[in-house]
């Protein structure tokens, strides 16, 4: 969109004002993601209904306007320059519905509702379903795609579809939606036979993760039968820093925001592990977390 400073914002108001929800020009990215970083969006949308987010995206795609979703903002990391598209925030989209021995949740519905309705592995990941179930988010004990009965998207030639979980290509930290980049419209998971207590869980997050401290989480996915924080820590980057982003002392996988880190600083540090770990072991670390270019 060719536009003068303020012209293109305003296309974008025009092309979604009908739509029912909350809609601001400029909004700070940093203010929804949890690692605190990012720009302005050109414009950022929370549609009030699940039917607003379908009509929202089938307008952003026939008109060719860049456009990224967010829930809870984990996983995520926004330029220091922002996204000049539309950021579609599902935080009004949580309405659960009980169906017997499963239930649907809308892809805003928070992952700790999630935990309290037993699916106790997730305890203290942060985010939405709708991300959860793009990232298959998880623990060592077990991922959220165990749950899935099935996942309702927006095909790309604008069709909305009820994918079975065997259609869904669910994998390490990746599924059908991240590939694609569909989005999630809900999600419908089965009850667990048992709910488990989650306090030791989280007490062992706590102890080995820098919960205290803004981050995506894990940067990099574990190569087979590795750890990539392990690998991290014996090419002696725990800890390294530029400017106020660091490898966690703590744990090696995690990239720290201690106040101010901007983008750059980050991607840095990606690079930076990347190259040591690739020089000292000869494994390429993939990435985890999705950066959106600017």
């Amino acid at each position: 969109m060719e536009a003068q400073p303020g012209d293109g914002a305003r296309a974008l108001l025009r092309l979604l004002e009908d739509l029912p929800g909350r809609r601001r020009v400029g909004e700070p990215l940093r203010a929804h993601t949890t690692f605190r970083i990012g720009g302005p969006a050109g414009l950022m949308y929370w549609p009030s209904t699940v039917e607003a987010l379908v009509e929202a995206v089938q307008r952003l795609r026939r008109e060719g306007v860049p456009y990224r979703l967010i829930g809870g903002g984990a996983k995520t990391l926004f330029a220091d320059r922002g996204f000049p598209g539309v950021v579609l925030h599902t935080g009004l989209l949580r309405r659960v519905e009980d169906r017997g021995e499963t239930f649907w949740v809308e892809p805003g519905y928070p992952i700790a509702g999630l935990v309290r309705r037993g699916l106790w592995e997730l305890a203290g990941i942060p985010g939405s379903a709708g991300g959860a179930v793009v990232m298959n988010a998880g623990t060592k004990h077990g991922s959220i795609s165990a749950y899935v009965v099935a996942v309702q998207t927006l095909l790309p030639d604008g069709t909305v579809r009820t994918l079975p979980r065997e259609e869904c290509a669910f994998g390490y930290r990746t599924s059908l939606f991240r590939l694609r980049r569909l989005p999630v419209l809900g999600v419908e998971l089965r009850k667990p036979q048992e709910v488990r207590p989650v306090e030791d869980l989280l007490a062992e997050r706590r102890r080995t993760q820098p919960l205290g401290l803004p981050s995506a989480g894990c940067v990099f996915r574990n190569p087979p039968n590795l750890s990539a924080g392990w690998l991290i820590d014996r090419a002696g980057l725990k800890g390294a820093r530029l400017g106020d982003a660091q490898i966690s002392e703590k744990h090696a996988n995690f990239i720290v925001n201690l106040g101010r880190a901007r983008a750059g600083e980050v991607l840095a540090l990606v690079e930076l592990a990347q190259e040591q770990v690739q020089r000292r072991f000869g494994v390429a670390l993939e990435l985890e977390l999705e950066v959106v270019p600017a």
